[in-house]
């Protein structure tokens, strides 16, 4: 009798213990470039159970406005390309995301050689562009135990923007304003602890108790004799 009732609260508790996810977010912020941030994915609390998989989600979010000012006596072809590069680092992470800002050679007008034609004295606006991105990152078992804790994991995002130029002899100026910013997302995927408490189990009756029931039974069939 007690070896099943056991058998049932320990079956019971193991019905209790299922799958969870809990996510942490560390909001994107933008600045103007350069920029250094810090960012602070809380760590698993492992009260909570034990820890399955981590996965990690970087964003990052560009705005930039740029301008090409032929100062020449005469046109100029141009070519203009323009890249931010996002890097993450800290932890066991280390990864880059790049957001593309501008590039002639997909302007109306472009040469063959991804170049566009300013006149004298002309500026060509480029306009503003606002580019996101992302990239998915799964966390290696043996790298779990840097996330587990009562604290955080703090991630570093650093820009640079990189840009390139063609022709132009050296008489064009480029204006770029831009602003920039990074985030990071955690999600635990773990096994929720099971309940910790043993429901009460009913006690069988003890020696004492079984000879104090016989009596009381021997005793009311002596009464109904009687």
């Amino acid at each position: 009798m007690k070896k099943l009732a056991l058998a049932l609260a320990l079956t019971g508790l193991g019905l209790n213990a299922h799958a969870a996810l809990i996510s942490h977010e560390a909001a994107l912020n933008l600045e103007t470039t350069e920029i250094s941030q810090n960012l602070d994915l809380t760590q698993f609390d492992a009260s909570l159970g034990s820890l399955d998989a981590i996965a990690i989600e970087l964003f990052g979010r560009a705005i930039s406005t740029a301008s090409i000012t032929n100062n020449a006596a005469q046109a100029q072809n141009f070519g203009f390309t323009s890249t931010l590069n996002l890097m993450f680092s800290g932890g066991p992470l280390a990864d880059l995301i790049a957001l593309p800002l501008f590039n002639t050679s997909t302007l109306q007008g472009a040469d063959n050689f991804g170049r566009i034609r300013i006149a004298a004295g002309a500026t060509y606006q480029l306009g503003t562009v606002d580019v996101t991105n992302s990239l998915l990152l799964t966390v290696d078992a043996a790298s779990f135990d840097a996330f587990i804790g009562g604290g955080a994991v703090q991630l570093n995002c650093e820009s640079e923007v990189s840009n390139t130029q063609s022709g132009g002899g050296g008489n064009i100026n480029v204006t770029q304003s831009t602003q920039a910013g990074c985030g990071a997302r955690v999600t635990y995927t773990y096994t929720a602890a099971p309940e910790t408490s043993i429901p009460n189990l009913v006690p069988e009756p003890g020696p004492l108790a079984l000879l104090g029931l016989g009596l009381v039974g021997l005793a009311a069939l002596r009464r109904r004799k009687a």
